[in-house]
């Protein structure tokens, strides 16, 4: 009796253990499905969800960028040597990879050539001034036209593009010459010339345009081209204004071994043509210089310009000795030195000093108005007034000589049936002072 209550208690235990236990799982079974919510939910934090971990990505490399190739959309035009200067000068000041890129792709430029690029680039202390590139000149000579360009640096050190167009008519870079290291990180670094002649046209050029007659001595063979030409052309530039055009100034004439001949094309303040100097080089022992400089053009373009009145101005004129003189010009009766003649004069002054031996002869000269003995007189008085500032200005007296002609030497004419006008112009030109550097 006692065994089979035993029996009863433990079958009533698992009844009840199991009616707790489908209770349990029905409750949960509720709370999985959609739209069923424990009461408890509201009130609790959700359960975090688990988020499987991604593979990391490093950043993109140098290489990596390098590796990309430009798209067609990035190319550069190459049909002019401007847009491909833009576009190096460009990569250098903007550390511009996509448009090195490009040129490469195109082949533009080398791989050496874009090697010396990057390390342009990567130089911190190396940037271009305002305007980046100028614009030397062409050789439109032969199938394959050549242009150069300069890049200039902040530091004042320049470098050099020569391009060359080839057979499918794109413009590539022919040759990069870049200054030194030390000079592109100088504050004030000389312009480095290029021993080539296009490059000692340029130089001379840069020197003139300067006023600057020791510098465009420099590149001068003086055996052959006169001081007083070389003083005369940078007096004119300063005196008229007168500068380089914008787009390829120098032009090459022809080119040989041993000398080649330019034109030099000019443009007033206003950017209007101005003439043309033109140049020719010889090459002598290695080195390109000067040989002969021809002013026609610039004078006559000069001469144009003039307005009327009783002035008058050009500053170099034909010797009877030869070669060139220089010359100035005085009102009617007078004597004095106006500022642009004492100027003038600064520049005879260094033309003068630079060479211990040279002397110089001053003639004065007048107009036919008046008697024999007064013009006589005031063309004296004239050699005399110039020879007086050339002292100021440094020169020693004993290298000076004066003489007066009065009117017996006039450079202009004028027939007996003349108009005012015609005799008025002539007598301008004749009012003078000339001053011959080579005697």
């Amino acid at each position: 009796m006692k065994n089979a209550s035993t029996i009863t208690a433990f079958i009533i235990s698992f009844l009840v253990v199991g009616s707790l236990a489908l209770v349990f799982l029905f409750m949960n079974r509720q709370e999985e499905e959609p739209g069923h919510t424990s009461p408890a939910a509201t009130t609790e934090e959700p359960a975090r969800q688990t988020v499987t971990p991604q593979p990391t990505v490093d950043p993109l490399t140098r290489d990596d960028i390098e590796k990309q190739t430009s798209t067609p959309e990035t190319l550069v035009n190459l049909s002019s040597p401007q847009t491909l200067a833009q576009a190096i000068a460009k990569v250098i000041q903007d550390r511009d990879l996509n448009t090195l890129k490009a040129l490469e792709v195109q082949q533009a430029v080398t791989e050496a050539q874009s090697r010396t690029i990057r390390e342009l680039m990567e130089a911190r202390h190396v940037r271009l001034s305002s305007p980046g590139i100028t614009s030397i000149g062409a050789n439109n000579q032969g199938t394959n036209p050549t242009a150069r360009y300069t890049l200039n640096f902040s530091s004042g050190a320049r470098g050099y593009l020569d391009m060359k167009r080839n057979d499918k008519q794109q413009w590539t870079l022919d040759t990069l010459t870049l200054p030194s290291k030390q000079d592109l990180a100088k504050d004030k670094a000389a312009p480095m010339v290029m021993n080539d002649p296009m490059g000692i046209v340029s130089s001379f050029m840069d020197a003139v345009a300067k006023a600057d007659f020791r510098g465009a001595r420099k590149f001068v063979d003086g055996s052959k081209v006169q001081d007083a030409t070389v003083a005369g052309l940078c007096i004119l530039f300063e005196e008229g204004t007168f500068r380089l055009r914008d787009d390829a100034p120098i032009k090459t004439a022809y080119e040989a071994d041993t000398n080649a001949g330019f034109f030099v094309h000019l443009q007033d303040a206003q950017g209007r043509k101005a003439g043309n100097v033109g140049l020719t080089v010889a090459k002598t022992d290695g080195q390109w210089l000067i040989a002969e400089a021809s002013l026609d053009s610039m004078l006559e373009a000069y001469t144009k310009r003039q307005g009327a009145g009783d002035d008058f101005f050009i500053p170099i004129v034909k010797n009877p000795q030869g070669g060139d003189s220089l010359a100035l010009f005085f009102g009617f009766n007078e004597d004095a030195l106006s500022k642009r003649s004492a100027r003038q004069l600064q520049i005879v002054a260094e033309a003068i000093k630079m060479d211990g031996g040279k002397k110089l002869e001053i003639s004065g000269h007048t107009d036919d108005v008046g008697s024999e003995r007064y013009n006589q007189g005031l063309s004296e008085r004239r050699a005399a007034a110039v020879k007086a500032q050339l002292i100021e200005f440094g020169v020693p007296a004993e290298r000076i000589v004066t003489r007066g002609f009065g009117k017996s030497q006039p450079r202009r004419t004028y027939s007996t049936n003349a108009n005012d006008e015609e005799r008025d112009e002539a007598r301008k030109e004749n009012r003078r002072a000339e001053m011959y550097l080579d005697f």
